[in-house]
C-alpha cells in the first residue's frame, strides 16, 4: 500500500489515474493493465480478467464471482471478493474483507480497522490479519492467522497450515479477554500463540499444536 502512495502523485501528472470517478470492467471482459482510482469504487465483471493490480482510495472493492485479478488495494472502503475468483493479495485500511466461497487468494489478506470473513473452501496461502477486527472462517484453509483486538471464530472444517497469534493490543482495552473459538473438525498445525487475555474455546474434535499464554476451555456441542 505504501508503494501506491508513492506512485499516485505521478499517476495523476501523466493521466494514469481516475479521480472521482468509478471503474467498472464488464463480466467477462479482459483488462490488460491496472485499475486504479481516488474517490471512486472498482467493480469487475463476473468471469472477467484483469491482468493487473485494482487500487483505490477512498471506495469500495467488488470482486465477481469467477474473475481474476492482481493485488487487490483500498485506503478507506469495503472489499467484497465473489465465490470462485482469484487475487494475487487483498488490503484495506480501514474497511471490512468478505471473501465469498471457493476463492483463490496466492498472497495475504490484511486490514487494519475492518471484519474479516473468509467463506468455506477458500484458500489464502499467507496470512489473514486484521488489527482492529473479528477474523472469522467459514471452512477455510488459510497459511496463518495475525489479530491484536477483535478475536476469531474458526468455524467447522476450517485449516489454519501455521500459527495462529494474538497479539498484544495496540489501543485502550488490552486487560479486556477477546474471544478465539475452535469449532469442530478443525485444525490448527502451528501453535497458539496469546500475548493478552483471551477466553479460548476449543471443540473435542479440533486438532491443535501448542498453546501459549492461555488456558482453554473443551466443548462438545
Amino acid at each position: 500500500m505504501k508503494a501506491f502512495f508513492l506512485v499516485v502523485p505521478a499517476l495523476l501528472l501523466a493521466g494514469c489515474i481516475g479521480i472521482n470517478k468509478s471503474i467498472t470492467v464488464a463480466d467477462g471482459e479482459q483488462v490488460q493493465r491496472d485499475l486504479s482510482t481516488v474517490n471512486g469504487a472498482i467493480r469487475i465483471g463476473r468471469d472477467a480478467v484483469v491482468e493487473g493490480d485494482a487500487e483505490t482510495v477512498n471506495g469500495s472493492v467488488e470482486l465477481g464471482p469467477g474473475c481474476t485479478v492482481g493485488a487487490v488495494e483500498t485506503v478507506n472502503g469495503k472489499v467484497k471478493v465473489g465465490e470462485g475468483a482469484k487475487a494475487a493479495s487483498v488490503e484495506a485500511v480501514n474497511g471490512a474483507i468478505e471473501i465469498g466461497p471457493a476463492v483463490e487468494i496466492a498472497g495475504a489478506v490484511e486490514t487494519v480497522n475492518g471484519r474479516v470473513t473468509v467463506g468455506a473452501g477458500t484458500v489464502v496461502a499467507g496470512a489473514v490479519e486484521a488489527v482492529n477486527g473479528q477474523i472469522v472462517l467459514h471452512g477455510a484453509d488459510v497459511g496463518r492467522l495475525a489479530n491484536h483486538n477483535g478475536g476469531m471464530v474458526l468455524e467447522a472444517g476450517s485449516r489454519v497450515r501455521g500459527e495462529l497469534r494474538v497479539s498484544k493490543s495496540r489501543g485502550f482495552g488490552s486487560d479486556k479477554p477477546v474471544t478465539v473459538i475452535i469449532h469442530a473438525d478443525s485444525r490448527v498445525a502451528g501453535p497458539l500463540v496469546f500475548e493478552r487475555p483471551v477466553d479460548l474455546r476449543i471443540h473435542e474434535t479440533a486438532e491443535v499444536g501448542e498453546i501459549v499464554g492461555a488456558e482453554p476451555s473443551y466443548f462438545s456441542d
